[in-house]
């Protein structure tokens, strides 16, 4: 039975520049001597937050809602976004929270770092926390963006879980985060 270890990478060559990722070639050869070809995606780390307002109803989360081109439909989610070379994910976070809602924080709580799919992506996405949002500011949203800002009860969040219009992985992975963090089953 072998055992796996850690693959050298010999050589690596890019294939194409998507302006937000590119795909690389990389021949890599394993402890034990196998070699092969992996394709890779490179892109920026992001970041995404579950923003809470605490209001006369309870723990509210500021959830966006805008239609993402790759599965063509409405998503539900929480507000985030790329993380730029040299940024702190938390600075990343607040800003595209502000820009995508308006609301600021009065303070972020980092609650984990999770790879969005180890197999051939070689980014990050960075959940966090933030407490204490109120209204800062109107949307200062991107050329092509169009975002629809709501509140949604903490537990009528969690349910939405998986329901078709919140299918997106690292949301619901943010939410497994934040449930943790909160102490929370479902």
């Amino acid at each position: 039975m072998i055992k796996p270890g850690r693959w050298k990478e010999l050589s690596s060559r890019s294939l194409a520049d998507c302006r937000i990722f590119d795909v690389s070639a990389s021949e890599r050869e394993s402890d034990s001597g196998k070699r092969g070809s992996f394709y890779l995606v490179n892109s920026l780390d992001w970041a995404g937050v579950i923003p809470v307002v605490d209001s006369s109803a309870g723990r509210m989360l500021v959830m966006i809602r805008q239609f993402r081109h790759g599965t063509g439909r409405l998503c539900l989610e929480f507000p985030g976004g790329a993380v730029e070379p040299g940024e702190d994910p938390s600075l990343a976070v607040a800003r595209e929270l502000v820009e995508e809602t308006g609301y600021a924080p009065e303070m972020l709580i980092p609650i984990g770092d999770l790879s969005p799919n180890p197999a051939f992506m070689t980014n990050a996405f960075h959940a966090f926390v933030a407490e204490g949002c109120r209204p800062a500011r109107v949307q200062e949203l991107d050329e092509n963006e169009e975002i629809e800002v709501l509140l949604v009860p903490e537990r009528e969040a969690i349910d939405l879980v998986a329901a078709e219009d919140n299918a997106h992985a690292l949301m619901t992975a943010a939410l497994f985060l934040y449930m943790r963090y909160r102490g929370l089953s479902l």
